[in-house]
């Protein structure tokens, strides 16, 4: 199987991964003009997003924190730069360690130190497990740059951490696929994507099958790019019957316009949709991250955010369930200590949500107009993604200069997204088969807790000098339609409404 080449390529990669450091991280100091002129940025605070450039045009929704404890000799002069060294071949002993939310607050200041135990029994993932859906028979993919040589050993250390059973995993290629290089910043990055994506939706679906497809060096000769991604869900849908596919990185809408040079010109965005709408009719349900910087997003270098409005895609596009974040507050047995909300951390730090520039609102939010005027509103729902509310995973790659390999807690619309996807692959196997676009269902009874979904009213996305939106009763623009309160309501509402 060769992969196709895309009609037209953005001639851009992989750009800002919001991956926060606690203690050096870069807020920017003048942003960009409204035409997507790049501006400036400057370092001026400790706890404001930090993009990092992993090339051009592609940001990663993942968000690691620095490990508080001394980095063992060597390692605080980690280089950035490209270099050779390769990966540990052996599991690493970590610094770092899982500890429940109790003893979280000693270590780290909040208790965000959730796991699976936590998390599945706040969401009643717990509870369909016990009934035997698992996700059997399903499968979730996960599009993804570079090649993770600890993948599997990375997953198996979770799973065996947490009690889950081995992982269905199998890895495919498209195209021209390096090793992610551990010295390499971005490459670190994608690597580490990988680990925390699958992990997230193995928790969910222990028993479904994770198909990751690495993408690589382009076919101009060029890194990983949007296009590469993008293509290879289209690839891999037309060869395997998937249920899902989630995608935790994407672009900015208003890059796009950067990148041609000319305002409010998409043409780049929408030659891209070919492999989407490929999916589509084959009957994936196709998920995205919402991104990690409020209501606006990095500009096509990185080095600064656009001062105007704009929302990431694939999430923004009417053929995707976008997927933003919250903050859970739950003790050691994952019952809820306070309401949800949405994520709005300090520092510029909030869940991506806004209103399409691209795309004329779709019929299945005809219903919530009110909100979404005549454009296409994103997100569609909400799930954990709060840095205050951080989950444990497992990376051999950590791509936080100095960091030792091993336990790492993430935050970030990367933990959000293959959430979903694994509640997707519950809900394939009770219905019997692929759900296809689930937004008929979420949007039949927006927060109703008859569908096993939580009206967030509190938080706003509003960040980094751009007026975001606030929560408010039913519908809104950071939290969808809600999060999920009963995932076995939920379940039986997408399995009944699948079409």
């Amino acid at each position: 199987m060769t992969p196709r080449s895309t009609p037209r390529r953005l001639a851009a990669g992989l750009a800002a991964a919001a991956l926060l450091a606690a203690g050096a991280a870069m807020a920017i100091g003048t942003a960009a003009p409204a035409d997507g002129t790049p501006a400036n940025g400057a370092l001026v605070n400790d706890v404001s997003p930090r993009p990092m450039l992993l090339d051009r045009g592609l940001i990663s929704t993942l968000d690691i924190a620095a490990d508080p404890a001394t980095p063992r000799a060597g390692t605080t002069s980690r280089t950035i730069t490209s270099t050779t060294t390769p990966a540990p071949q052996s599991e690493p002993q970590s610094v770092a360690q899982p500890v429940p939310p109790s003893q979280c607050l000693e270590l780290y200041g909040t208790t965000g130190c959730y796991g699976p135990p936590q998390i599945n029994r706040a969401y009643g993932v717990d509870r369909l497990h016990r009934r035997g859906l698992t996700g059997a028979g399903r499968t979730v993919v996960v599009p993804i740059c570079y090649h993770n040589p600890h993948l599997r050993t990375d997953v198996a250390a979770y799973s065996r951490h947490w009690g889950l059973p081995p992982a269905n995993l199998e890895v495919l290629q498209y195209g021209d696929v390096p090793t992610a290089d551990p010295g390499d910043l971005g490459q670190a990055a994608c690597a580490a994507e990988a680990a925390v994506d699958v992990q997230s939706v193995h928790a969910i679906a222990p028993a479904a099958r994770i198909i990751v497809v690495e993408t690589g060096v382009n076919q101009t000769g060029g890194t990983a790019g949007l296009d590469e991604l993008i293509g290879a869900i289209g690839w891999v849908t037309r060869h395997r019957r998937v249920d899902a596919v989630t995608m935790s990185w994407g672009a900015y809408e208003a890059n796009f316009p950067e990148q041609a040079g000319r305002k409010d010109d998409y043409r780049l965005l929408t030659d891209l949709r070919g492999p989407l709408k490929a999916a589509h009719r084959c009957g994936a349900t196709l998920i995205a991250s919402s991104g990690n910087t409020g209501p606006t997003g990095p500009n096509l270098t990185g080095t600064a955010l656009y001062s105007h409005p704009t929302v990431a895609w694939p999430a923004s596009d009417p053929l995707v369930t976008a997927v933003g974040g919250t903050r859970v507050h739950l003790d050691d047995n994952g019952r809820r200590t306070a309401p949800d909300q949405v994520w709005d951390d300090e520092g510029g730090v909030a869940t991506g949500a806004g209103r399409s520039a691209v795309f004329p609102r779709p019929a299945y939010q005809r219903r919530v107009a009110r909100v979404t005027g005549d454009r296409r509103g994103s997100v569609d729902v909400a799930l954990n993604a709060s840095g205050k509310a951080r989950e444990w995973f497992y990376s051999t790659y950590n791509p936080l200069a100095g960091q030792e390999p091993g336990w790492i807690r993430v935050a970030g619309t990367s933990i959000a997204a293959p959430k979903l996807a694994g509640i997707v692959a519950l809900a394939a196997q009770r219905a019997g088969h692929p759900l296809g676009d689930i937004h008929r269902a979420l949007y039949a009874a927006p927060g109703s807790p008859r569908h096993g979904l939580h009206d967030l009213t509190t938080g706003t996305n509003t960040a980094n000098g751009v007026d975001g939106f606030a929560a408010r009763r039913g519908y809104d623009l950071p939290s969808g339609v809600g999060t999920i309160a009963n995932a076995g309501r939920l379940v039986n509402a997408l399995a009944r409404t699948a079409h």
